[in-house]
């Protein structure tokens, strides 16, 4: 089978780090062309990928199939409209988009045009959470009480176009993007779901605090982050008909992929341990299970050659988004 031929566009830190090493990994995949509208890292880096200056460029190079889109958060929409009317597959980094009408329509255009579009969901292949999935499946034991916190410390004059205020572009898009969909994997439906979203730092143009509750029949859960916590959170505490089980930190996959670790190099992957306090009053210490963010890129090959299931499907995609809108509204 001929591999993907793959353009991504933008050539920044996600580019980098979460997609252009899977591409290399993963045998369905030739990284073909990059988009970077001003300066030569890309051709120095890549040497073999054809790179473009402006985008409808590389949307005209035929040979593309698949687009990986990674620019600011409030340009996906249009991004990813094009390339579908140009008959590429689609894969858009997350937030899927900025509204909840931008979701429908994607989806709605990618079933008319005959080709694959999804979001870019890596963290469900965090092996944290894929232990933390093995526990709430248990048919043994059943969860109470669920926390998740994603924490950070950063400054509040900070230049990015990620703190300039633009729509689609706060801690709630960035980072509670990923810990809803982890949940909504988890439990499904809420019965209920309830937000708070804030303005803590001084100065500050961009939401950079939230909080979600989420109700389910028998099991509550919270999500939380800040970007004022010099000291993070527990990243996941659960408390079971068993025990409690504290997760202390998010696992090593990005911190080795910034190293410059490869994907398929056999050391990569989680390797952290998380505690277990059973109902005796013991505690034991355990190892997570060994996640790597290539099998979303597995998933993704199987949907574009065999017409698998996506790996994240365009409900997931939608009803996310649908949320975090809503939480977006509580604003004060």
């Amino acid at each position: 089978m001929s591999k993907i031929k793959t353009g991504v566009l933008g050539y920044g830190f996600s580019a980098k780090v979460f997609h252009i090493p899977f591409l290399k990994a993963h045998d369905a995949f030739t990284l073909t062309a990059i988009t970077q509208r001003t300066g030569n890292k890309a051709q120095l880096e890549h040497p073999q990928a054809t790179i473009y200056r402006d985008y409808e460029s590389m949307l005209d190079d035929d040979q593309i199939n698949l687009i990986i889109i990674t620019t600011p958060s409030h340009m996906h929409y249009e991004h990813a409209k094009m390339a579908l009317n140009k008959g590429k597959h689609v894969l858009v980094e997350k937030p899927y988009t900025a509204t909840y009408k931008q979701a429908l329509a994607l989806n709605a255009l990618a079933i008319e045009k005959g080709k694959v579009i999804t979001v870019y969901q890596n963290r469900r292949y965090d092996g944290d959470f894929l232990t933390l999935k093995e526990i709430v499946n248990r048919s043994d034991e059943n969860p109470y009480e669920l926390d998740v916190t994603w924490d950070r410390f950063k400054m509040v004059n900070d230049n990015s176009w990620k703190a300039a205020g633009l729509p689609a572009s706060n801690q709630l898009y960035d980072l509670g993007t990923h810990l809803l969909d982890q949940i909504l994997c988890l439990f499904g439906k809420p019965i209920s779901l309830n937000g708070q979203v804030r303005k803590l730092r001084e100065g500050t143009k961009i939401v950079d605090y939230f909080f979600i509750n989420l109700n389910y029949k028998n099991t509550v859960v919270r999500l939380k982050s800040t970007m004022a916590a010099v000291k993070a959170d527990e990243r996941y505490k659960l408390h079971t008909t068993k025990g409690t089980y504290y997760f202390h930190e998010m696992g090593e996959q990005e911190h080795r992929l910034i190293a410059g670790m490869a994907p398929d190099n056999p050391e990569y992957g989680d390797n952290a341990s998380y505690d277990f306090y059973s109902i005796d009053g013991n505690k034991t210490s355990r190892q997570v299970v060994k996640g790597n963010y290539l099998n979303y890129y597995a998933k993704l090959a199987d949907a574009i050659n065999n017409n698998g299931e996506l790996p994240v499907s365009h409900a997931d995609a939608v009803l996310l988004i649908k949320y975090i809108e809503e939480i977006m509204a509580t604003e004060m």
